[in-house]
């Protein structure tokens, strides 16, 4: 990069990654997420249009990985920079990635996007507590919208259906008149997935 632009380049660097204010101390005084935003804008300094990141977000507290999050978010939508992450948060890939790959031993065992990964393990699942004076209808009513499912606190039922068969089990209960203590909709996660592929949750857990 020619010198007559580094001083400028470097200034808007430290802005886009919120440095601005620090970027007159010393490196070993920057906290861990600070340091991680700053190996961000030197990888950006030449304005590559790829990007490898290497577990960016490890060991950083929320607010630090939330506003990582936000700039890789950012170098994709705005920037159009392909960027390759690797990271052990399921979360963070779901919430970042166009596409995921999961690599097990060395193979990859699963690749797609998220909604579609996901939808590949399960449909999203209904479940309901009953209040305390409930009826015996929750079961028989909510086995009209899939698969009756263990629940250790309710009634839970595996969708035939989309997400949309959450409102109409509303509208039913409401209409049958029965009262509940409360009603959540369990989605597949990443974790999941992970789970389902590779027969364990994390990378190496359960080894010998």
């Amino acid at each position: 990069m020619p010198r007559s632009e580094r001083r400028t380049r470097a200034d808007e660097l430290l802005d886009r990654v919120g440095l601005s204010a620090a970027a007159d101390r010393k490196v070993r005084g920057y906290s861990g997420g600070m340091k991680r935003r700053l190996d961000v804008a030197m990888a950006l300094v030449h304005r590559p249009t790829i990007l490898f990141l290497d577990e960016p977000t490890t060991g950083l507290d929320v607010q630090s990985r939330t506003a990582l999050w936000d700039e890789v978010a950012r170098l994709a939508r705005e920037d159009g920079v392909t960027v390759f992450l690797t990271t052990q948060y399921l979360e963070e890939a779901d919430a970042l990635a166009d596409r995921v790959g999961i690599i097990d031993r060395g193979h990859i065992v699963a690749e797609g996007t998220p909604r579609a990964l996901k939808a590949d393990i399960g449909r999203p699942t209904v479940e309901v507590i009953p209040s305390a004076d409930g009826d015996g209808r929750v079961a028989e009513l909510l086995s009209r919208f899939g698969q009756l499912v263990p629940s250790a606190r309710g009634v839970a039922v595996r969708l035939d259906g989309s997400e949309a068969g959450l409102a109409e089990i509303v509208r039913a209960l409401d209409a049958d008149g029965v009262t509940v203590d409360n009603l959540e909709l369990h989605r597949p996660s990443l974790d999941d997935v992970f789970l389902a592929k590779t027969g364990r949750s994390l990378e190496g857990h359960g080894a010998e």
